[in-house]
């Protein structure tokens, strides 16, 4: 086991953080000393005292380990020091002290040690957010609103979603409307001003067309907002839940832009992730879909799942563009906490990284080719290559939600079970986390109390 000492280190997170890049949690540990209080240190062979000059400063200290760590491994990280998820808030952060994209990419380089082709990355997303997007959203507010049930569980998620019964969705929605309702009343008292709604999950489209038309009267009503007037989008994401009559709903209140998500085109993948459709039904929900002339079709797809080559992921992402996308999100395969793949395999993430690393390089290549620009990114824990989620869209159409949620600026109203809220005190350039109740059942048990949470938070 290697030991990592931390000179002049009272928290190691971070440097525990980016460690897990190169190795599993069982070869290392981070340890914090301080020289004035530990003389006697019992180095070994695999032990190493970092930051021997004492320095204060995080940023000095983690390159040090990173160089460390590149040598020890053989490996390299192409975001160098950065770990957290956002590291696109961080570039305009950086772009703000330094004045031009030219210096902050050497900022970029010497402070974080990113290479050239995260910097550049960086640079595309600035440019197009910067070219498209009002840069002050402080005055405006985003709604996600949840509905937790998707037909099947797939390996890879974590997200609040469940298999349930008719009567269970249906206790769901009525006290989830009931939340829409107190929220209304709240941001219609501060005048507040909606940007931007997002419908997720889950799935929603699981819900039956009564329910969802319910629903979004419910929107409408208690938000005074008109679909049609603002960015409002719905994920439509399993193609087996997708019908006419949903889509139908959908366009009668003005709703413009959704979401069918893929993942992989497949069969054999779409089987070994826990989808009970093919990738004829993916065709057919597209198909469907055109009919209604939605302006924003969104698809998800992902690259390094379970026994898929790099022509796999290529003939999945042409696909997609062929049948209309205009708006692609290529993730790299994370193994989260509470997915049924990190309990089969626990370091799946670890593995086939040069072949993820390809599928991601073959996307931005393939999508620059067929006319999208990436607009948005995120990273993830426990991602293949340590890689990132890039958004990509034909000009125009971009998700601001998206985009308002990474760059956390803005208050976020979550409603229903999993949602969480953020709001955003400008003054102080802050976010408050308002999470509910992941669990839907529990959500319904203790539904009051996320009435009170949003009292106390948005009701002062």
């Amino acid at each position: 086991m290697y030991r990592f000492y931390l000179n002049k280190v009272n928290n190691d997170y971070h440097y525990a953080e980016l460690c897990r890049v190169f190795l599993s949690e069982d070869e290392f540990e981070t340890i914090g000393i301080d020289f004035h209080n530990h003389t006697d240190i019992p180095l070994s062979s695999k032990s190493y005292i970092v930051n021997a000059s004492g320095s204060e400063d995080r940023n000095v200290i983690k390159l040090e380990l990173l160089r460390l760590l590149e040598t020890l491994t053989g490996r390299s990280n192409d975001w160098g020091t950065m770990t957290g998820v956002r590291p696109l808030k961080l570039a305009f952060d950086t772009l703000n002290k330094v004045g031009s994209i030219q210096e902050m990419g050497n900022s970029l380089s010497e402070v974080y040690g990113l290479a050239d082709d995260k910097i550049n990355l960086l640079k595309e997303l600035i440019q197009y957010q910067t070219c498209h997007v009002t840069q002050d959203a402080s005055g405006k507010v985003g709604i996600y609103i949840g509905i937790p049930f998707c037909p099947t569980r797939c390996a890879y998620c974590a997200f609040a979603s469940n298999v349930a019964k008719d009567q269970d969705i249906e206790l769901y929605l009525t006290n989830l409307l009931k939340e829409i309702s107190y929220m209304g009343d709240l941001m219609k008292a501060h005048n507040e001003v909606i940007e931007s709604i997002y419908i997720g999950g889950g799935t929603p489209t699981t819900l039956n067309e009564k329910q969802l038309d319910r629903l979004i009267n419910s929107i409408e009503q208690s938000f005074a907002i008109e679909p049609a007037n603002i960015e409002f989008t719905v994920e439509a994401g399993r193609p087996d839940t997708i019908t006419a009559a949903k889509l139908e709903v959908l366009k009668n209140h003005g709703i413009s832009r959704i979401s069918i998500n893929p993942q992989t085109m497949k069969d054999e993948t779409l089987e070994l992730i826990g989808r009970r459709h093919s990738a004829e039904d993916i065709v057919k929900g597209y198909e469907l879909a055109s009919k209604y002339d939605f302006d924003v079709i969104n698809a998800d797809l992902i690259a390094g799942l379970q026994g898929e080559t790099l022509e796999d992921f290529k003939d999945s992402l042409n696909k997609v563009i062929k049948l209309g996308a205009n708006n692609i999100t290529v993730h790299t395969l994370s193994v989260k906490k509470g997915s049924r793949l990190i309990e089969e395999d626990p370091d799946f993430y670890r593995k086939n990284e040069e072949r993820v690393i390809a599928m991601v390089v073959e996307a931005r290549k393939v999508l620059r080719e067929n006319g999208f620009y990436p607009y948005y990114m995120y990273r993830q824990k426990h991602q293949i290559g340590a890689l990132e989620n890039i958004g990509y869209c034909r000009e125009g159409k971009h998700s601001l939600y998206n985009i308002r949620i990474m760059e956390e600026k803005q208050t976020i109203v979550g409603l229903g079970a999993g949602a969480i809220g953020k709001v955003y005190f400008p003054d102080e350039d802050r976010l408050e986390r308002v999470p509910n109740v992941s669990n839907y059942q529990v959500y319904n048990e203790r539904f009051h109390e996320m009435l009170e949470r949003k009292n106390k938070y948005y009701g002062g």
